[in-house]
This record gives C-alpha cells, structure tokens and sequence, in this order.
C-alpha cells in the first residue's frame, strides 16, 4: 500500500515539475518576444526590415501561446512562378482559421493599405481576419470594416495593444477572444484593449 502512494505521489510530483517547466519556457519566449518587439523601435532608419522582424516577433508571440501558427507565406499561380498574393501569418484559433495582416506605418492606416486583406479575406471561404496597425486605422477604415462585419468576421488591432498585453502580462488568447466576440456581437470590429 506504501508502494501504491509512494508511486502516486512519484507521478503528481513528476506532472507538477513538467508544468513548472513548460510554464518557465512559455515565460521566457514571451520575455523574449517583448524584448525583440521593443528593439523594433528604434529601427526608424530600417522600415522594410523592421517590418519583417515584426511579422516575426508576433508569429513567435502566437506559438508562445500555443496558437497554431502558418507564417508568411506567398501564394503562386499554379502554371507559373508568378506570386499572387503574400499573407504575412494564418493562425488557428478555436478552430477558426484567421489570416493576420501587420502593417508598421507612421500614419493610420487608410483604404489603400487596408483593402487587400479585406480581398484576400473574401476569396476564401470561412476565412476571418485580423488586421494589426502601429498607428491606428483612418475613420473610412472602421466604417468599411463595420460594413465588412454583415459577410466576414474581422477585428482590427494595434501594436499598442501588444506592448501592453506583454508589459502586464496577459493573456493572449483570451484577449483575442475577446476581440472576435466584440467584432460578432457587438459589430465593433475596433474594441481596444489596453488594460
């Protein structure tokens, strides 16, 4: 009977120090996902690059999390090399497939910058959106996103958000949740969160 607890207790003890683990590695990614996403900051004189390393500091946000993740990916057509579409990152969420947009711009962003996701969205069946910006979005923006709302699920974000998630230590997929629900329910496709 000794033997039966001692190899019970052997078995939480031994789930408890692989919790503890993974719960030091996901802490750490996510401090090293902040760290990188400060240092994009101070690459005004480096956009294109910067954008690039964002696409990947937020990709490696979502694993960190556990979301499933399909990075940037171009799309070609089937009898040539011709690429017809980039999309900067695909994760899964509750099972629903969303295409992530990002854009680092030192204005809002407009119309022109906003509708190819809004395409791209549309040429795929079940297929929802998230759009993140560093500058927010201009007001014809959020209308035609409103507007996009009655056919297609999609929130916008802004890098704000991130850096304030990461600095208080949230929860990432909850904050999602949270913007997808905002986006069906209430037809905000703009809720920020920022505490």
């Amino acid at each position: 009977m000794k033997q039966e607890r001692d190899v019970e207790r052997d078995k939480v003890l031994s789930r408890q120090r692989s919790e503890q683990t993974a719960t030091l590695e996901k802490r750490s990614k996510i401090e090293d996902v902040s760290k990188r996403l400060s240092a994009l900051f101070g690459m005004d004189d480096q956009p294109q690059e910067r954008g690039k390393l964002l696409e990947a500091v937020l990709n490696d946000l979502f694993k960190a999390y556990g979301i499933h993740v399909r990075e940037d990916f171009r799309r070609k057509a089937p009898d040539s090399n011709v690429v017809v579409e980039q999309l900067d990152g695909v994760i899964e969420l509750d099972g629903a497939i969303h295409l992530v947009e990002m854009k680092w711009l030192k204005d809002p962003v407009g119309i022109g910058e906003f509708s190819p996701h809004l395409s791209r969205l549309f040429m795929r069946a079940n297929a929802n959106g998230i759009f993140i910006a560093t500058n927010g979005y201009t007001a014809s923006v959020i209308a035609e996103c409103t507007n996009a709302l009655n056919l297609k699920t999609l929130y916008l974000c802004s890098l704000q958000e991130f850096v304030m998630l990461l600095q208080r230590h949230g929860n990432l997929v909850s904050f999602l949740k949270k913007k997808y629900h905002a986006a069906i329910v209430d037809k905000n496709p703009f809720l920020e969160i920022l505490e």
